[in-house]
């Protein structure tokens, strides 16, 4: 009996969700040196994408490993040929200094670093190696967090993101494919990757989401079994494309910088959350959830405050009879 591994079209996968993007053009690939990225630089090959650059950022958090995980990615960057771009920065202190989650500074910081790596290569699209269990993840995260049908849509195969003034188009391509195949796929071909000790440990001071890998959805798992993935995967790809007709409802209203109080007040609710959901996004607020809405919808109050905290030490404020970021 074959292995499932063998049975999967890894390179019609990935053409199809890349949607049509050319094998020359340039990609920056973002690696960690763990299972899931080395992987999608693997994958990329296979698929016929060679103009490919290795992107590695160091969040030096873990000492000697952090640095044995930049050089591995060096190699292995050498190993096949490819350009190779390293970046660092203290993500701990970055974080203090912000007054914010590591994890957020670490993103911040990653981001910054991939941003960079376009405007030095000229390209402006990333490969990411999230896959299907991350979106499981994400989807069941975002239902937690009372984030709506934006949230629920998960990540997109295709995705832009402005970072400090540069345009990033994200590309997500093993979205469909579970890490069990990815792992299947690394061990048949005999191919190394780092393992981090950070995504492998669920104690009481880790972040959320590895709580909820690593414990919560083993439990659903042995309770209703693996095909609850599948399934939330694939809802996930229904409601993706309700959110994208949804909105382009919104858009013309949510991408000024400044929006109006009167307009908003007299707004369907549900119009209206979605309103203020796309435009804290494109004011740059991370994972706007339902609080966050919520707390600047009640600026639209006559009696209301006139000023609410927001992720990232920002603020939202209502003034002259507008709502702005600050």
């Amino acid at each position: 009996m074959r292995h499932k591994s063998a049975e999967t079209d890894f390179p019609g996968i990935l053409q199809r969700e890349l949607g049509g993007i050319s094998p020359r053009k340039k990609l920056i690939v973002a690696v960690s040196g763990g299972a899931d990225s080395v992987a999608l630089l693997h994958l990329l090959i296979d698929a016929g994408y060679r103009n490919l650059v290795v992107a590695h950022f160091n969040h030096l958090l873990r000492g000697k490993a952090s640095d044995a995980d930049a050089e591995f990615v060096r190699k292995l960057a050498a190993n096949l040929e490819l350009p190779f771009v390293l970046g660092e920065g203290d993500v701990q202190e970055l974080a203090s200094a912000r007054k914010c989650s590591v994890e957020t500074a670490a993103r911040e910081a990653r981001y910054g670093f991939l941003a960079w790596s376009t405007i030095k290569y000229r390209t402006s699209q990333v490969a990411l190696a999230h896959h299907a269990d991350d979106q499981v993840e994400t989807c069941l995260f975002n239902f937690l967090r009372g984030s709506g049908i934006a949230g629920l849509s998960g990540m997109k195969p295709r995705s832009k993101r402005i970072i400090d003034g540069t345009e990033l188009e994200l590309l997500r391509p093993l979205l469909p494919i579970p890490k069990a195949e990815l792992l299947a796929y690394l061990k048949a071909r005999k191919i190394r990757f780092r393992e981090d000790a950070t995504n492998t440990i669920a104690e009481a001071d880790s972040p959320t989401r590895n709580k909820l890998r690593l414990k919560v959805l083993p439990l659903i798992e042995e309770l209703l079994g693996p095909s609850f993935k599948g399934s939330i995967v694939r809802n996930a790809r229904l409601l993706a494309d309700e959110e994208e007709l949804l909105s382009s409802l919104t858009l013309p209203i949510a991408v000024h910088e400044k929006l109006s109080v009167k307009v908003l007040r007299d707004l369907h609710p549900a119009l209206r959350r979605r309103v203020l959901h796309t435009w804290l996004k494109h004011q740059g607020i991370e994972e706007p959830g339902f609080a966050e809405v919520e707390r600047v919808a009640s600026l639209l109050e006559s009696e209301g405050p006139a000023k609410v905290n927001l992720p990232g030490n920002r603020h939202a404020r209502r003034r002259a009879g507008v709502l702005f970021i600050e």
